[in-house]
């Protein structure tokens, strides 16, 4: 599986709310950057409540709409994040307005293809604004 590949799949699983399968993708060191947020996870756990928080604001999110690129240790996924806001989204209440915005993530792997880090980029006023 390319790295590419690697990144698509990830996607489905948390389409489809696989988030425990994301384990085996996962190297023992890893650290994810959420920049809007100025947010870093630094571990496996950290990363899936992450993952939580976004469903529980917006309990229909996915990823559509993706392209991926790849190199010898990175892929690089332009996508957009589409669901309704029907939760919280930290501080805020729900709004019950959609969102559907642009994203840019990458992933970094190690020798083995296990992602071992990634930063995500996204509008947060946009999203706070969803309409």
């Amino acid at each position: 599986m390319n790295h590419q590949d690697t990144h698509r799949a990830l996607h489905e699983m948390f389409n489809e709310r696989r988030l425990d399968e994301i384990d085996h993708h996962v190297g023992p060191e890893f650290a994810y950057i959420d920049h809007p947020h100025r947010h870093t996870v630094h571990t496996l756990a950290e990363f899936k409540a992450w993952l939580g928080e976004w469903i529980a604001g917006f309990s229909n999110a996915r990823v559509i709409g993706a392209s991926y690129v790849g190199g010898p240790n990175f892929s690089v996924a332009y996508f957009h994040g589409r669901g309704e806001n029907d939760g919280p989204l930290g501080d805020h209440p729900a709004t019950g307005r959609p969102m559907d915005m642009p994203f840019c993530e990458t992933l970094r792997y190690d020798q083995h293809g296990r992602v071992i880090g990634g930063e995500v980029y996204y509008d947060r006023l946009t999203m706070l604004m969803h309409d």
